[in-house]
């Protein structure tokens, strides 16, 4: 499934929620570590990576799989219009450091003997639709 940029990242508010959802992992960490806060700059970073990492992973594969679900059962083929069941391939993605399981969209047209990895929102609109 083909991924564009799109203007509303900067709108939905995303960064503003992660600071806060920083300001909550700093909070537990520090009630963990306890009032001396014991810990030097590697552990503090190594802390907020793998925070970062997991709210990646977890807004990955969340918006991913809704993405998916808008496909429905069938798409037609692009070629010859002709309805194809809509199946799931299971496929891993790397990312920030952090490894996505998603179980990507794919149709077959038998008529045209072609796979077809369809897309909720279609082409990007200087992308050629295959």
């Amino acid at each position: 499934m083909p991924l564009r940029k799109s203007s509303l990242i900067d709108s939905t508010g995303a960064g503003t929620m992660a600071e806060g959802w920083g300001k909550i992992v700093a909070r537990r960490v520090s009630e963990e570590v306890g009032p001396d806060l014991d810990l030097d700059a590697d552990d503090i970073e190594h802390i907020a990576k793998t925070a970062a990492c997991a709210v990646v992973k977890r807004t990955v594969e969340d918006l991913l799989e809704k993405k998916a679900a808008l496909l429905g059962a069938e798409q037609p083929c692009p070629s010859c219009q002709r309805l194809c069941s809509v199946e799931r391939q299971p496929r891993s993605i790397q990312f920030w450091g952090a490894e996505v399981h998603y179980d990507e969209p794919k149709c077959h047209c038998p008529a045209c003997r072609r796979d077809i990895f369809p897309s909720a929102s279609g082409p990007a609109p200087h992308a050629p639709r295959l």
